[in-house]
């Protein structure tokens, strides 16, 4: 029960009447009663608990009357014929009776019950509310008066000592008065003043209810009734209103004209009060439930209250959260000059007591009456101002709220002097009491609309998708922001939709488990997945939990997109794939060339989630691709007649771009339009989706490597895991062409040695044929021309060799160098150098091939040459590798020219052999580590061979220039350039 159901039960358990709550069944059974009860003589538990229904509290004698009385009303008030009602209509209907109850203690009480029909169920009356109010002391009046008609004495004895006031009038119009009690005198009057004929009853009957009684009375008599009841107000001789409940015997002749009228009045006016007060609490409540601000629901109550109250000024002030000022909520009759002037007013001064009675109510907690306030200490701050308005006396109680803090003050004015009745103290006591609940549950509502304002402010802006639904419900009763937005649903579509219409139904075993591990175990974390509107879906990780939402138990789940997360454990598990691919790879050393490459290919398409794959080789100008292999599946599906395998860069369609623009190339949508295709032929593979990268060896390039038809679009990471296996690939075709160029010269370097070896055995087997006897002459028995012949050969062999050798040193020397680039070993020690000694040494370090060659040698260095910083060991090695190059050009006999300049910032080397010239389209790649003089794809390691790369970065290391300039058959020009 909420703390405002409390305060509402304390008004209604206080009240006159006892309230029953009965169900339409046998006995009438009680469902709840008001605690008041008590005056029967019965607790709450005597009906609650079954041990006794309404029915068995009603005098035996009139509990046929009381049940067949409401059966008639039940079914006249449910047949939709008679009432002409609509279904809405039903189940506000009351009707009022008259009978006995007992007590608990045997007594009989006379009470009037009013019910009213509460809930129907099939046509029929589910449950009614009875409140009963006791009657008995009217009843015994009544009694009385009917029981001494007949001794005048006895009656007036009765009747003027009683609480009814007794009236005999005549039916004639304004109801002249034969005679009245005596005890009329309680409303002001006497009975002389009836008597006389001064006054008519209809004088006193309230203007605003004298028809209504006229129309009643004449009804009455006209249908032929001996007696009536009804309630009215009257005025007293003061002015004031009284309520008046009304018993009337109608007299008539032998004719059966009514004659006259006999009543007795009873004095209702408290109960009437107390019916009001309750009502008007009632709408003060019922303006609360439905959300009324506390301004209107705190000007309605005080509105009411001066309405039961006429002349008294009522108002609520409320106390600030600080708790040091009043703030008026409600005052609409109070002056305005002194509710301007005490609005905000502190409820304590600087001695410590507050300057007004309300004041000293918020600072003490306690009830302030003040009967003068011209005299009265609690209100020396007000006193002037309130005596400019007309204020004379204030009455204040402290309002509170359910756990005892004081919220506020309900404050009564008066224009006279004087202290309040104890029936206005109790009015007073209510009032607060009912404003505290006002105060109480609109500030509660207020913190609840915040705290939901701020708890939907998070719902909908937490980054998380969240879903709320009941254990077993099949849809979701809420959602957020984030779940409209990232699934493309309304929200209306989404909560009129089942749950595993969003749910992937490869989840729904595995949510339906989960949900009944929730429910046992109250939380729980696995992963789901949502479908989006567009058919996508988004993995998701779930974290459920049971909560309590809108006083429901439910379900909530925070997930997470883990898109993000799926992909990285996807790109995880791709590089894992990858780095066992480039093992495989590398462990693929002995294989051929071909199953090298459809080994990488089919590996690039598996990596790449593609459905087809091709790899081609450039050749050594970049200006045709030769088609190495295709995917089996593209060759089966790929039903051209004479199939094409060598394409000019210059001519082929899209495909051919990454080769064009030296980067790789994406395309999403192959069948769009495109101004870079040169079309298909006809029965030519279908592509959706492609993408292929050019592979590198240095700035040149090799080869190029394609995919296709993957079943989402290619993104950076394909390329990157394309670009890094063909890498992969290339250095292992690298690998084997060394080993191979390694092979090859180690093979010819032992067959030169084997020819070496033949021409040793030949001589010597010579010599040893052509010996003479010791006598005989030297020239008679040599053959100086075999000899001669023998020995040119044995020469040739020995060149051969050195060659060979030389050769392999160079290849190994370059790979050394290579290897220790790789490993960052190559380090350089700069220092001033003479660059005449330098050149020297490298004409020098191949002096034996010079003058083999009988080579003419012509050097222009100047002798003022500056000395230049730089490596010593490394410029000697630049230019011996410069000078053998050159060497291996030279016809016999031919010439070599060095020549030096000086230039302003730059020293200029220049090397001219006159041998047959390179040709153009090979000179850009003469500096690679591996180019190639053919078409072979076998025949790529020149550059190792001749060292020139290793030249390049020798130069670059010194922050140089080098480059060749050649015609063919015309010579070759080698320049480096070195910074003084």
């Amino acid at each position: 029960m909420t703390r405002i159901d409390m305060k509402l039960e304390t008004l209604v358990n206080n009240g006159p009447a006892v309230i029953f709550l009965c169900r339409a069944e046998t006995g009438w059974p009680v469902e709840m009663v008001t605690e008041n009860v008590s005056r029967l003589g019965y607790s709450p538990e005597d009906f609650v608990e079954g041990s006794l229904g309404y029915a068995d509290i009603i005098y035996p004698a009139d509990l046929e009357m009381a049940v067949s009385q409401f059966s008639a009303y039940a079914e006249k008030e449910y047949n939709d014929e008679d009432r002409g009602h609509k279904e809405e209509d039903r189940g506000h209907g009351t009707f009022t009776q008259q009978y006995r109850l007992l007590n608990k203690f045997g007594d009989v009480l006379w009470v009037e019950a009013e019910i009213q029909v509460l809930t129907e169920v099939v046509g029929n009356a589910g449950s009614f509310q009875i409140t009963v109010f006791d009657i008995s002391r009217w009843k015994q009046a009544e009694k009385s008066m009917l029981n001494a008609l007949d001794t005048e004495k006895e009656f007036k004895r009765i009747i003027n000592s009683g609480h009814a006031i007794v009236f005999l009038w005549r039916a004639e119009p304004g109801w002249p008065v034969d005679f009245v009690s005596e005890n009329v005198s309680g409303l002001g009057y006497t009975p002389e003043d009836f008597t006389s004929r001064n006054i008519v009853y209809t004088d006193i009957i309230h203007p605003e209810d004298l028809e209504k009684v006229k129309v009643e009375v004449s009804k009455n008599a006209e249908e032929g009734r001996d007696y009536f009841s009804k309630e009215y107000r009257v005025l007293m001789k003061s002015g004031k209103v009284r309520y008046m409940d009304e018993r009337t015997l109608i007299r008539r002749n032998e004719k059966g004209e009514v004659t006259c009228y006999q009543g007795i009045l009873l004095d209702i006016t408290k109960r009437k009060q107390a019916e009001e007060l309750i009502l008007s609490q009632n709408r003060v409540l019922e303006r609360i439930a439905s959300g009324a601000s506390l301004d209107e629901v705190l000007l309605l109550l005080v509105n009411y209250a001066e309405e039961m109250k006429p002349g008294l000024l009522c108002t609520v002030m409320l106390l600030d959260r600080e708790q040091k000022r009043l703030f008026y909520g409600a005052c609409p009759s109070l002056p305005k000059l002194y509710s301007k002037a005490i609005n905000g007013m502190r409820i304590k001064v600087n001695n410590g007591a507050a300057g007004t009675a309300a004041g000293t109510a918020a600072r003490t907690g306690k009830r302030v009456i003040v009967g003068n306030i011209m005299k009265d200490p609690f209100c020396e701050e007000c006193r002037e101002i309130a005596q400019k308005v007309g204020l004379k006396a204030c009455w204040a109680e402290p309002i509170f709220s359910s756990g005892g803090e004081v919220l506020g003050v309900f404050t009564i004015y008066l224009r006279e002097t004087r202290m309040p009745r104890e029936e206005e103290l109790e009015f007073i006591r209510t009032n607060a009491h009912l404003a505290g609940i006002a105060i109480e549950h609109v500030q509660a509502a207020e913190a609840l609309k915040e705290s939901e304002s701020r708890f939907r402010t998070i719902f909908d802006n937490i980054n998380d998708q969240l879903y709320i639904r009941e254990p077993d419900g099949i849809s979701y009763m809420d959602v957020n922001r984030v779940v409209v937005d990232r699934l493309g649903y309304s929200k209306e579509e989404i909560l009129n939709m089942e749950a595993e219409e969003i749910i992937p139904s490869n989840y729904w075993a595995s949510v339906r488990e989960n949900m009944q591990k929730i429910k046992a175990e109250g939380s729980r974390i696995f992963e789901a997945g949502a479908v989006c509107k567009d058919g996508t879906v988004i993995p998701l990780e779930v974290s459920a939990r049971i909560i309590d939402y809108g006083g429901k138990r439910t379900i909530l789940s925070v997930s997470r997109d883990i898109t993000e997360r799926k992909k990285a454990e996807a790109a995880q598990r791709l590089n894992e794939s990858r780095l066992e691919t480039l093992v495989k790879l590398e462990q693929m050393a002995g294989a051929s060339l071909k199953e090298i490459t459809d080994f990488a290919r089919e590996e690039a398409v598996r990596l790449t989630g593609s459905k087809l794959g091709y790899l081609a080789f450039m050749d050594a100008y970049e200006s045709t691709l030769v088609m190495q292999s295709w995917s089996d599946s593209v060759m089966e599906e790929c039903s051209i007649e004479d199939k094409q395998f060598i394409y000019p860069v210059k001519s082929m369609g899209l495909w051919g771009e990454a080769a064009r623009q030296r980067k790789p190339i994406i395309t999403n949508n192959y069948p769009a339009p495109n101004p870079l295709k040169k079309g298909c032929p006809k029965n030519h593979v279908h592509l959706t989706r492609h993408l292929n990268i050019p592979v590198f060896d240095g700035k040149r390039i090799v080869a190029v490597a394609g995919v296709g038809n993957k079943g989402e679009d290619y993104d950076e990471s394909d390329v990157r895991q394309l670009t890094l296996l063909m890498q992969g690939m290339w250095q292992l075709i690298q690998r084997k062409q060394l080993e191979e160029a390694l092979r090859t010269y180690s093979e010819e370097l032992s067959k030169a040695n084997e020819e070496l070896g033949s021409m040793n055995m030949i001589k010597s087997e010579f010599m040893e044929e052509v010996m003479f006897p010791e006598k005989a002459e030297y020239e008679e028995i040599m053959d100086f021309e075999t000899l001669y012949a023998i020995d040119s050969q044995q020469q040739k062999a020995v060149n051969t060799f050195i060659h060979h050798s030389e050769k392999l040193r160079r290849l190994v020397d370059s790979l050394l160098y290579q290897s220790l680039e790789k490993a960052g070993k190559i380090e350089y020690s700069f220092e001033e150098t003479q660059l005449r000694d330098i050149l020297s040494d490298a004409f020098l370090n191949n002096i034996f091939l010079i003058d083999e060659k009988g080579l003419e040698v012509e050097k222009e260095v100047p002798a003022s040459l500056p000395e230049i910083k730089g490596d010593r060991e490394k410029l000697t090695v630049l230019f011996t590798a410069l000078v053998d190059y050159a060497l291996k050009f030279i016809p016999q006999g031919g010439k070599l020219v060095l020549e030096v300049k000086e230039e302003e910032d730059n020293v200029h080397i220049v090397i001219v052999d006159s041998g047959k010239g390179i040709s153009k389209e090979l000179i850009p790649y003469l500096f690679d580590r591996l180019y190639q003089v053919n078409d072979s794809v076998s025949r790529r390691y020149q550059g190792l061979e001749s060292g020139l790369y290793i030249c390049k970065d020798i130069v670059d290391a010194h922050k140089g220039e080098i480059w060749f300039e050649s015609e063919d058959v015309s010579g070759t020009l080698m320049h480096v350039k070195l910074p003084k």
